[in-house]
């Protein structure tokens, strides 16, 4: 196979993985960029969203197009849950006794996902990831095709809903000036709440996209998390265009490292782009908050 085709290839498969990060992301610069928390249980809804996919599609034989749909409901309204029991209690205490709560919740959850689904690898019955198309020298299945229409039809969604629906205009007056929104009757604690349960929507809808190419286990967040922060930290904290960038430059530094290095490596290359640009650009490539 020549080495171009190889090279469009890995570049194809970058892409479909830097899609999914993209989401991911979207979802916890949401949520640092209108509530200003750092929320390390950000991978567990990745997590569940790839187990209740699992629970519908594979073993109630549902369809992965309905599971899909119903997981990503499920995860946004346990987010909604888990905002109003866990983080709403705490929002005024100092940043840090958030983010240990964070962490504890990402714990809790690794245990309880354990306990529900056991820790052993499972794969999600999707008939999408049987079937395969050519784009010229790329081969994919039609679930990658899938990934990448899904997730471009949703960021576009996300968009237009931020700029010119009614709440989404509430969510960004919250993120320029929480205190003068609820001055002028906004109720904080419903786009709060709001908020993170549409974070953690966007997490389980990765989680279901993604975590259908391969064996998923309670243990899947707390991996993909760290590339969320890789993400939102290289685009600049609350940049929702960055995090769109950096999900893909991600994806793409991946797929050609573990084409052309090692697939053992791979992540290293992440770090080390993370590392090169916070010593150049410390506020990331985007800048300040964009929401």
């Amino acid at each position: 196979m020549p080495v171009w085709s190889i090279l469009a290839q890995q570049l194809a498969f970058g892409i479909v993985n830097g899609f999914g990060y993209v989401l991911l992301s979207i979802g916890l610069t949401l949520i640092f960029g209108i509530m200003n928390i750092i929320n390390f249980a950000h991978g567990e809804f990745y997590m569940f969203g790839a187990f209740v996919t699992y629970t519908v599609a594979t073993l109630l034989n549902m369809g992965y197009i309905p599971a899909l749909i119903l997981s990503t409901l499920v995860v946004g309204i346990f987010g909604m849950i888990t905002e109003k029991i866990s983080i709403r209690p705490l929002r005024e205490r100092h940043e840090l006794t958030l983010l240990l709560a964070t962490l504890a919740l990402s714990i809790m959850f690794v245990d309880g996902a354990q306990l529900i689904w056991d820790p052993r690898p499972k794969q999600i019955t999707n008939q999408l990831e049987q079937l395969y198309v050519s784009i010229g020298p790329i081969y994919l299945t039609y679930q990658r095709v899938f990934i990448v229409l899904l997730a471009i039809v949703l960021i576009i969604s996300l968009h237009i809903f931020l700029k010119k629906t009614l709440m989404g205009k509430l969510l960004r007056a919250t993120a320029q000036n929480r205190d003068g929104a609820a001055l002028v009757g906004i109720n904080i604690d419903w786009v709060y709440n709001i908020t993170f349960g549409l974070g953690c929507a966007l997490a389980g809808i990765s989680g279901s996209l993604l975590g259908s190419t391969v064996m998923i286990n309670p243990h899947i967040g707390q991996s993909m998390v760290l590339k969320a922060f890789i993400v939102v930290i290289l685009a600049g904290l609350g940049s929702i265009p960055g995090a769109v960038v950096g999900g893909l430059g991600l994806g793409l530094i991946e797929a050609i490292a573990a084409g052309y290095v090692s697939i053992q490596y791979k992540d290293l290359f992440g770090y080390t782009m993370l590392i090169i640009i916070l010593l150049i650009k410390p506020s990331g490539l985007f800048g300040e908050k964009k929401i």
